[in-house]
């Protein structure tokens, strides 16, 4: 009978999250945000993710994550040996920092109407539906009202970024939506 190369007392506790290789090592997965906030919710302390989810993952409060690059850092790890380092994203930087360049109300010379519409909208909370044939600039000045809304709160770009990744349509490089989003 072959020798267990870990005691499975050892694993109580931990959740594992990746993509495991022929060659042994942890590819990334899509969607590790939104799995890590239902395993902290669900009381798990511990995560184990392949190094490229690490930062993803580390915004979760109340979860130690730990990135690996290969199935072996992990087991040196839980058996005591070379120890990984645990990963924690702070946000605050991300969500208190400049928000990213993007249209503003500033470059429209003309839409006075629609603009005090959209304006009188994003203060009462209240939804706009802009109407009108093509090449009115609908398009453009909604891709300017989320430029006058205020800043996410860390709740709501947590939300907005667990939907834009299980959705697929997290760019490269982006950790967290710090914009509101357009949606159509």
């Amino acid at each position: 009978m072959p020798r267990s190369v870990l005691d499975p007392e050892v694993l109580s506790g931990w959740a594992f999250l990746g993509e495991l290789g022929l060659d042994g090592g942890l590819r990334p997965v899509r969607g590790a945000l939104p799995a890590a906030s239902a395993l902290a919710a669900a009381g798990v302390l511990d995560l184990f993710v392949p190094g490229d989810n690490a930062a993803e993952a580390g915004v979760v409060q109340g979860l130690s994550v730990y990135g690996a690059v290969s199935l072996l850092d992990v087991a040196h790890h839980l058996r005591g040996g070379t120890r990984l380092s645990r990963v924690q994203t702070d946000m605050t930087p991300l969500l208190s920092g400049p928000l990213k360049d993007g249209p503003d109300f500033s470059e429209v010379r003309s839409q006075g109407t629609a603009k005090r519409v959209l304006e009188v909208a994003a203060a009462g909370s209240h939804n706009a539906l802009l109407i009108g044939p093509p090449g009115s600039e609908k398009t453009m000045l909604a891709r300017r009202l989320p430029g006058i809304l205020p800043s996410l709160t860390v709740e709501e770009a947590l939300e907005a970024t667990r939907v834009h990744l299980v959705a697929g349509r997290m760019g490269k490089g982006g950790l967290l939506i710090t914009r509101r989003p357009l949606t159509r």
